[in-house]
């Protein structure tokens, strides 16, 4: 059991971190030239579809096996908590993922807020799930 729980969060980790380093990775490339920035979308195709998917899969999937094997409160507010950041995250991976695909089609112009939007907003749901997820399972113990 505390081996599918330290997998489920060292996956959760990649996939975070993948989502938060795509994004600012294309923030920083939307001030590129049209030629750099169709051959970086390759390379965001790759990270997405071999490190970003597969991550978020794996760590779905042994978090739901947690939730299985341990007797978990399903009532907790905390627990509520993690559900609805998960949710937002995999929101926010969908967002990556048509943004991904968008880039290795036409590349774009400007000073790419909208994936530094995104970039906060993942990080946001991060913290913002680390930290209440800890303060709220902390006062039903």
């Amino acid at each position: 059991m505390a081996y599918l729980k330290l997998f489920h969060i060292v996956f959760l980790f990649i996939w975070v971190g993948s989502l938060l380093a795509l994004t600012r990775l294309m923030a920083y490339q939307a001030k590129e030239e049209a030629a750099i920035q169709l051959r970086m979308a390759r390379l965001y195709r790759r990270m997405y579809f071999f490190v970003d998917l597969p991550s978020m899969c794996i760590a779905l999937g042994l978090g739901l096996g947690v939730l299985i094997l341990k007797d978990v409160n399903m009532k907790a507010a905390w627990f509520h908590m993690k559900m609805t950041c998960v949710a937002l995250l995999i929101v926010c991976d969908v967002l990556t993922c048509r943004n991904v695909i968008q880039l290795s089609k036409n590349p774009i112009q400007g000073r790419g807020v909208k994936y530094k939007i995104l970039h906060g907003f993942t990080a946001l749901i991060m913290i913002g799930a680390l930290v209440s997820i800890y303060i709220l399972k902390q006062k039903t113990l």
